[in-house]
């Protein structure tokens, strides 16, 4: 037996091990709990005797007023299932992990940006590369590319053409009526990128009522005020026979915030229009929907360890910023047949988007300019084109979901890279980089789920991919380049709940990941390399168990083994090419263990906690690199605690009293490798010391006080309450000799934000 299928061998054995201690653990923790709670009935379903009326997450208002402490049970909860938003299903049915928020639960913490509302998940890798506290990148299981990770906004998806990153401002916490982020790779539904998982994001919808005006503000310490007014609502069709209802939606938003250092304000101007006509006994609908952004940012960029210890509130990059506008226009249709049975939709959506970046570089001299600034403007443009169409139906102790799709995506990309001294493009401008790309993508997916017994529910899915790329350079015709990738990826899985309270799931699913635009065809100073496809296996086992709403625990264990990873190689980087140049990695390899547990112990109190391990390294190189077998990513905490209470103290005093709230929330990262650590030379880590070794452990917590009272509420929250001194992020590296850093090794770090204070206020009136 080769060496490769030995690996292989040993750990489906102990996959299969630990799947079944988990099972025999699980059954045995939750029988207590699930034991005479049930009944049977004369066609032999499982009937609860003191169940309670359920109900349905899509009948939540995002808008109406948050009751009281219980929460509703996972067992009624449904999340998106597909790749459009209108297939759903139950979340104890789904074969891997999953974290869902809906409004009532993001409303609990208040948070500010997406990152704010998902840094307790399991799972999350968080990190500021920017130093100005509200550009944190995200991503998921070991993955600390924002790229790896599929953005899906009502559906659309919202990764960027060129890189496919994500600008997070996009999605306005305060327009959002839930989260969802899906674990692992989903490649076999969504397509290239989606290594880590995928994260839906539903914003607000039209409100149940006629008329219901809603809206919000904020001061906060950071000499910010953060504004929203909207109007949602449905009306019934009485002019026309169908006899429907229309909904309309609206929000707009308004930001602006000066930031905890020099160079680090924030401005934001959004806002988000739905219309959509259901047909009666919701048979089907259409909608129509358009959001709008603009945002400028501005970036104080890192600073040196050892500036950070003197002064973490300094700013050597005072020119460095960004301006984003960005719109969205779709489209959308949707309906029922054959009683139900058959469900087809189609959604259709175009994106532009239109940034500028100002760029300042502190590690070497270019062209003349000490430092050198420069001046990036790139605009994109996607066109995606999705139809599904679903099959469901029950036989007796056998039920059968089948699912067919297509997907057609257009992208454009122009760039140009000019030289900016000062901040300022003079008359006669030099050109270092003049770019034009264009990606498409063409997929048929398919998918099947059958359910035996209400029991066992197994599932299956594919997709093939077709891939064109191609580009062209004004500055040297030569330089173009273009390529195509086909694809066909496929996942499984199946979940069994031997007892109503328990789920136990396991799952295998392959990922792939084509180069981006910024990989493939980079800007001036960038070495170009010839780089392939990265491709994943990915591997899960885990449960979920329910003590009716008394608690909720679950727990997973994943392997990822990633080949031909794209990483980036700071051992590159010279005079000739400072930007470095990018690689494929062999292989790597990403396993951990994500937990959580949800304690509602009496009425007044809420209480959670949660636990990741993650480990990342490289397995295996072909030599001729910098890296080494065995070094671990960088960027990558192997411990992640969470925790957090909510409490109602005065809930048993009656309608008036019952909206005091209060809250703690906090998050504890244990140590990381600083980012390139796996390409680093080990001459500079020896230079840098112990700082270019590890990130140190830090912790952050956030108190909330609240009242609620019929929709209107007010809060004081504080962020970073015990005011921790961190950072996020480091990297190491060379400095050329500039007027900002002289020449040396140095390890960079970009600070977190001290304690901020935040006063806010919220309002409905229907």
């Amino acid at each position: 037996m080769s060496k490769s299928k030995k690996i292989r061998s040993e750990h489906l054995r102990k996959i299969s091990c630990l799947f079944l201690a988990i099972c025999l653990m699980n059954i045995g923790w939750s029988w207590p709990f699930s034991k005479g709670r049930t009944t049977s009935n004369a066609q032999g379903t499982a009937k609860n005797e003191s169940a309670q009326p359920t109900v349905s997450v899509a009948s939540i208002d995002p808008k109406a007023e948050v009751k009281g402490p219980p929460r509703q049970e996972a067992a009624d909860v449904t999340v998106l299932a597909s790749r459009l938003p209108n297939f759903r299903k139950k979340l104890t049915d789904v074969p891997f992990n999953v974290t869902y928020k809906d409004a009532a639960a993001l409303n609990a913490i208040k948070p500010n940006t997406f990152q704010d509302a998902v840094k307790d998940a399991e799972g999350v890798v968080l990190y500021d590369s920017t130093g100005n506290g509200f550009d944190s990148t995200f991503a998921l299981r070991g993955f600390t590319d924002p790229s790896t990770v599929i953005f899906l906004v009502d559906g659309v998806r919202v990764n960027e053409v060129d890189g496919n990153t994500i600008n997070f401002p996009l999605m306005r916490m305060r327009d959002t009526e839930s989260v969802q982020i899906d674990r692992g790779s989903a490649s076999s539904v969504y397509g290239s990128n989606a290594f880590g998982g995928v994260v839906h994001v539903t914003t607000g919808q039209p409100s149940e009522k006629p008329v219901s005006i809603f809206g919000g503000l904020e001061w906060t310490s950071f000499h910010g005020l953060r504004f929203n007014q909207g109007i949602s609502g449905t009306l019934k069709d009485e002019v026309t026979p169908i006899g429907g209802k229309l909904g309309y939606y609206f929000n707009g938003e308004r930001d602006s915030e000066h930031g905890f250092r020099p160079n680090s304000e924030f401005r934001l101007t959004s806002f988000d229009i739905k219309t959509a006509y259901e047909l009666p006994d919701e048979q089907g609908k259409i909608s129509f929907g358009m959001k709008h952004i603009e945002d400028a940012a501005s970036m104080p960029g890192e600073m040196t360890y050892q500036q950070y210890q003197h002064d973490d509130r300094r700013c050597n990059k005072p020119l460095d910023g960004r301006k984003f506008k960005n719109t969205i226009v779709q489209l959308g249709a949707e309906k029922k047949f054959l009683d139900d049975r058959i469900l087809a939709s189609i959604l259709a959506s175009e994106r532009w988007n239109d940034i500028s970046f100002v760029n300042t570089t502190g590690t070497f001299v270019s062209y003349g300019y000490n430092p050198y600034t420069s001046l990036l403007n790139t605009k994109n443009q996607e066109r995606d084109l999705t139809w599904q169409t679903r099959f469901q139906d029950t036989w007796g102790w056998l039920g059968n979901e089948s699912l067919l799709g297509m997907e057609y995506r257009a992208g454009r990309n122009w760039s140009i890279q000019r030289d900016a001294p000062n901040g300022m493009v003079n008359s006669l401008p030099v050109t270092r980089t003049d770019r034009t790309a264009q990606v498409d993508n063409v997929a048929l997916f398919w998918s099947e789920t059958l359910k035996l017994f209400d029991r066992v529910i197994p599932y299956v899915s594919m997709r093939h991919d077709y891939n064109w790329f191609h580009s062209a350079t004004a500055l040297n015709r030569s330089a173009g380049q273009s390529n195509r990738w086909n694809k066909t990826t496929v996942s499984t899985g199946v979940t069994v709940k031997p007892v109503k309270s328990v789920d136990l799931f396991a799952n295998y699913s392959q990922g792939f990941r084509v180069p981006t635009i910024d990989q493939l065809a980079p800007y001036g100073g960038t070495s170009l390399t010839p780089l392939n496809p990265e491709l994943s296996n990915s591997y899960e086992i885990g449960s979920r168990v329910r003590a009716g709403k008394f608690a909720e625990a679950k727990a997973s264990y994943f392997l990822i083994d990633v080949d031909d990873e794209i990483r980036y190689d700071s051992t590159a980087i010279t005079l000739a090419t400072p930007w470095g140049r990018n690689i494929n990695v062999s292989k790597t390899r990403r396993y951990g263990i994500e937990t959580r547990l949800d304690l509602t112990p009496i009425d007044e109190v809420k209480l959670y906690g949660g636990y990741t391990f993650t480990k990342a390294w490289v397995r295996e190189t072909d030599g001729a690199q910098s890296l080494k077998d065995g070094r671990a990513l960088g960027q990558v905490p192997e411990n992640r605690f969470v925790a957090g209470m909510t409490i109602s103290p005065l809930l048993s005093w009656g309608e008036n009293y019952k909206g005091f709230k209060a809250g703690l929330y906090g998050t504890i990262t244990g140590r990381q490798h600083p980012s390139g650590y796996e390409t680093a030379s080990q001459a500079l880590l020896n230079a840098t010391g112990g700082a270019g070794h590890w990130i140190k452990v830090y912790s952050v917590w956030d108190a909330i006080l609240s009242y609620d009272w019929h929709g209107k509420e007010i809060y004081i929250k504080v962020n970073n309450v015990f005011n921790e001194k961190y950072y996020s992020r480091a990297i190491n590296g060379t400095s050329f000799g500039t007027a900002i850093y002289s020449a040396g090794n140095y390890t960079w770090v970009d600070p977190g934000a001290p304690r901020e204070f935040v006063i806010g206020c919220k309002w409905e009136f229907s």
